[in-house]
């Protein structure tokens, strides 16, 4: 009687499997197919600094994924065009987080809701990519995957796991300024809890990311991987209402080919000193910059027709005012079912914190004219809660890939 059970068990198992499988094999496809066909700025392109066919090296100061400008090099060389290495990924990356979400929710039974909020996720992504640089899509699905360790693995995470969680923390970090103290965080985590077993990844981490903080700090003379960090807290202060004279325009000064130089870190660095001073001697003028109308209007339900889109961020196209009505209802459906089923549990926590973090950056940081590509990844953070289900679990994020 035991072999047939075991045999059912087996059948029972492969056709998850293969269910899993094809459900993966499908969102990378549909991934590819609604997100990679509109125009991107090249992960090299950032802000304009380089031009085709001039190409940065790993050595750029520029807050994007350096190891890739290799590739991109290598694609243009051969094929005269930037397809795979940044419309084609951003497609398979989208793919992979649409999969990641809506996996988890059919795990926990949770799919027909997750199903009535899903086009918000779906609008924010692909209003992202249009024209949105890769690193937008690679900082968001390395977030959503650490976020699930820490969601569903936690402190039974295995010596396979702790490799993957490397990658992917590793990607994250590389993929924005920022990623590094969602990194911090993450690892102090695993470390309270597993205490020495997750060293191999901190470790992995560590190699990778060093070499780019020396070379940043002897070329630059910063340690923080951007070269224009201190000139994102006074254009975030100038949208906030302070007069934007009493700072200096290092891009009208130095001009868009200087974003890469030591010249523009002296001149952002300026900049940091007086929002620095700012913040010290008018405190109110660091706490508007959380004004609830920030918060919520700019950050949390960001409009999706960002500059680079070229659209009218206050469109009169009825298929547009659609869209819109559509992806603000569904978030708005997103948030209030994260704030009535919040539990003090680690499946609620977490994605509170990393919400909280994903403000607080941009808030600081950023004028948020482009503020639905750089909160996308914060949004998707907020559905995976729309995924959670009361009982604990123990997944592995990646088991069914």
């Amino acid at each position: 009687m035991t072999f047939p059970k075991n045999l059912r068990s087996f059948n029972a198992h492969l056709k998850e499997s293969l269910i899993n499988k094809s459900g993966l094999v499908f969102c990378l496809i549909f991934g590819i197919l609604g997100f990679s066909g509109t125009s991107k700025i090249p992960n090299f392109g950032l802000m304009g600094a380089y031009q085709l066919p001039n190409f940065p090296d790993i050595t750029t100061g520029m807050s994007i994924l350096r190891i890739w400008t290799i590739v991109e090099k290598f694609e243009y060389s051969h094929f005269g065009e930037l397809y795979l290495s940044n419309n084609f990924v951003y497609g398979l990356f989208a793919g992979y987080l649409i999969y990641l979400i809506c996996n988890r929710a059919i795990n926990n039974n949770n799919f027909s809701k997750l199903l009535l909020v899903l086009p918000g996720l779906l609008i924010a992504i692909f209003f992202s990519a249009s024209p949105g640089p890769i690193f937008d899509i690679t900082f968001a699905v390395s977030l959503v995957v650490s976020l699930l360790y820490l969601m569903d693995i936690g402190e039974q995470i295995s010596p396979t796991q702790i490799f993957k969680l490397s990658f992917w923390v590793t990607l994250m970090y590389m993929s924005r300024p920022f990623g590094m103290y969602f990194a911090l965080v993450i690892y102090a985590y695993f470390f309270f809890k597993v205490g020495k077993r997750i060293m191999p990844a901190i470790a992995v981490t560590a190699l990778v990311m060093a070499p780019f903080h020396i070379i940043q700090l002897n070329k630059f003379d910063t340690f923080t991987l951007s070269t224009y960090s201190g000139t994102n807290l006074v254009e975030a202060l100038a949208s906030s209402g302070e007069n934007p004279s009493q700072f200096l325009d290092c891009k009208e000064i130095l001009g868009r080919g200087n974003y890469d130089t030591k010249e523009m870190v002296d001149c952002s660095n300026i900049n940091k000193s007086k929002a620095t001073h700012l913040y010290l001697t008018k405190p109110t003028v660091f706490l508007g910059l959380f004004s609830p109308k920030r918060i919520v209007k700019t950050f949390m339900f960001a409009n999706p027709f960002w500059p680079g889109t070229g659209i009218d961020p206050h469109p009169k196209n009825v298929h547009l005012i659609i869209i819109s009505i559509i992806y603000y209802v569904s978030l708005f459906f997103t948030y209030l079912i994260f704030i009535l089923n919040f539990s003090k549990n680690r499946f609620y926590i977490f994605p509170l914190i990393f919400f909280s973090m994903g403000l607080i950056f941009p808030l600081i940081g950023t004028d948020g004219s482009e503020a639905i590509r750089i909160f996308m990844p914060f949004i998707a953070v907020a559905y995976l809660t729309v995924t959670n289900k009361q009982s604990n679990q123990s997944l592995d994020p990646e088991a069914s890939n």
